[in-house]
């Protein structure tokens, strides 16, 4: 046995008993990986470990070991076996410096869990220094999950909020909901969205003092319960979905898209005065799509963005009104829904095959030019435009409407001979 091995051993034996801890061996005395592991984490441990103790505590670390390496059965603590000198020295050092070290509780015990990896475990010695508390989450730009602190206040009425904000609660009063609350008093007093006052009257007033509540970004509270407060009123109807929809996981606040003290747009108290135009905030690339030479007529007032788009939810994707994207385009293109005798399959199967909807710069809000839309699908032989077949770039099948200058029914056709949409 060489005495580096023997000094393996021994190191992962004295971790043992220091920790009071029982492995198991073969019965031959065969050293596991276990041990070898046991023995570098010990090593590892008592690096970090107080400093040596007295000499004659020597005596009680070797008797320790025997006494372990006997109830185990390992060779080298028979009564045959016998240490060199310098195996010994390095027995006696080792046992010296991991000294009378006592035993970290079961608590205090790092677990491998707790690692990123077992080598990072071993690597670390098995052990950890005290963790640092957790910082508490970050809350997002959104208003993350923050909740206000509370203020001890009371309802002291909208009167004394007069003092103050006698311009803000005039605007209020031009409002639909400033109107409805001089026929229905009480049900949208000043106090009911922004908090009890008292605190705040009695500090002076200010932004945000007293604990009262802006629903601006000094807001304490997070988006989730400001907007709890709208959707105490405005829970049915188009709001049924807002529960799960992508603006409400995006952390969209009511108030990023309605002003509620004063009147800009001619309907649903939006931020702007044209609709769309509260959607560009955050939809920059359709408000660039909109300036195509083909686009939606949203920039002539023909449509608007929540004719297609249901903003508070929906139970389809994007948001679109309707159960699919085809019966949302059929509400103004009712001509193109059939029933067909002769369908185009594309075409049934969605608009987005072939269109845009919000901009292009190809006719009908085309994906593409033609011919080279229709030759994304028909590719054979026969096809006059396609590699191989019979037309020329200077032919009628790439000029003017190509493909649609025979085409036309391109959307189904009723004819008995209509395979193949023709005029």
């Amino acid at each position: 046995m060489s005495r580096k091995f023997l000094f393996f051993t021994a190191s992962a034996l004295i971790f043992g008993t220091s920790l009071g801890l029982t492995q198991s061996v073969k019965a031959d005395g065969a050293l596991t990986v276990a041990g070898i592991q046991s023995a570098l984490q010990g090593e590892q441990q008592a690096l970090k470990s107080q400093q040596a103790t007295q000499a004659s505590q020597q005596d009680d670390a070797v008797s320790a070991l025997s006494s372990f390496a006997q109830q185990i059965g390992a060779p080298a603590a028979k009564a045959d076996a016998k240490f060199d000198d310098q195996a010994f020295a390095a027995l006696q050092d080792f046992a010296q410096r991991l000294g009378t070290a006592q035993p970290q509780s079961i608590k205090a015990l790092p677990k491998v869990a707790e690692a990123k990896s077992l080598l990072e475990f071993l690597q670390q010695g098995g052990s950890s220094s005290q963790s640092e508390p957790a910082a508490p989450p970050k809350s997002s730009a959104a208003g993350g999950k923050r909740t206000s602190a509370p203020v001890e206040a009371h309802f002291v009425g909208a009167k004394a909020c007069l003092t103050c904000h006698a311009k803000q609660t005039a605007e209020f009063e031009r409002t639909l909901m400033g109107k409805i609350g001089k026929t229905q008093k009480g049900k949208f007093e000043c106090e009911n969205c922004h908090g009890p006052g008292s605190a705040h009257v009695k500090a002076g007033g200010g932004r945000g003092v007293g604990g009262i509540l802006s629903f601006g970004k000094d807001d304490p509270r997070s988006v989730e319960e400001r907007n709890g407060l709208c959707l105490g009123c405005h829970q049915k109807g188009e709001r049924n979905y807002w529960a799960g929809s992508i603006h409400e996981t995006r952390g969209v606040a009511c108030t990023n898209c309605h002003t509620v003290m004063k009147d800009v747009s001619r309907k649903h108290a939006l931020k702007t005065e044209v609709e769309a135009e509260t959607c560009y905030q955050c939809h920059q690339l359709k408000r660039a799509q909109m300036q195509y030479s083909s686009h939606m007529p949203i920039r002539e007032g023909k449509v608007t963005c929540s004719n297609c788009h249901n903003p508070h939810g929906s139970i389809t994707e994007k948001l679109i009104r309707e159960a699919s994207v085809n019966d949302n385009c059929y509400k103004c293109h009712a001509e193109k829904r059939g029933p067909y005798l002769w369908e185009h399959a594309p075409v049934r199967e969605s608009c987005l095959n072939c269109h845009k909807p919000h901009g292009s710069n190809y006719e009908y809000l085309l994906q593409v030019a033609r011919p080279r839309l229709c030759n994304e699908c028909h590719t054979a032989v026969h096809n006059p435009t396609a590699s191989g077949g019979f037309g020329f770039p200077n032919t009628a099948y790439v000029l003017g409407r190509a493909c649609g200058n025979c085409h036309s029914n391109i959307h189904g056709s009723n004819h008995p001979n209509g395979m193949l949409f023709l005029r």
